[in-house]
């Protein structure tokens, strides 16, 4: 069973086995403090892939921290940028981060972490498709789906089962490995 990870407060998370999806979902995970959402989310994704049997998870980067976008602000002077995120975010969607890898790692499930637009590429042709574009395409597979945070995790898995048999393909020269 491979699995997707769109690592938030709210997770989206893809199921897939034998090249189907089987289950697409989102979790929000309760609480007022970041240790109540660590533990939370713990809870519910340790039991998730272990009771799923989990063998490989793919989980999407974090933001980088280095975002420049236009600055919108009052006072901001005509071509100005900033960081539009706040730190807490950071350190929110990192810890959750850390916490999907170690419990990975702790049931020994093999584990990968995607870039954004590698996955979007891979599932979508556009490595800058936007949320609304990846919902669409994950409609065609789970009709009726409403979450984009579970589209993104079918985006995710898609290009994890994708990275799985690339891994499995013969490479150039390896036809007649071995034959002397």
């Amino acid at each position: 069973m491979l699995a997707g990870l769109d690592c938030a407060t709210t997770s989206g998370l893809a199921l897939m086995s034998g090249g189907k999806i089987v289950f697409a979902g989102a979790f929000k995970a309760t609480g007022e403090t970041d240790a109540e959402i660590f533990t939370s989310f713990r809870r519910w994704f340790r039991a998730t892939l272990r009771d799923n049997g989990v063998t490989n998870l793919a989980v999407e980067q974090p933001l980088v921290t280095d975002i420049r976008a236009p600055d919108r602000r009052a006072g901001a002077a005509p071509g100005e940028t900033h960081n539009p995120v706040t730190m807490k975010t950071y350190l929110r969607l990192y810890g959750l981060r850390a916490h999907a890898i170690q419990i990975a790692d702790a049931l020994d499930i093999a584990w990968i972490e995607v870039h954004q637009s590698s996955w979007r590429k891979s599932f979508t042709g556009n490595g800058r498709a936007s949320k609304e574009d990846t919902l669409a395409l994950a409609r065609q597979i789970v009709p009726g789906l409403k979450s984009k945070d579970a589209a993104e995790a079918i985006g995710i898995v898609w290009h994890l089962s994708g990275v799985l048999k690339q891994a499995q393909m013969a490479r150039p020269g390896d036809l007649f490995a071995g034959a002397a």
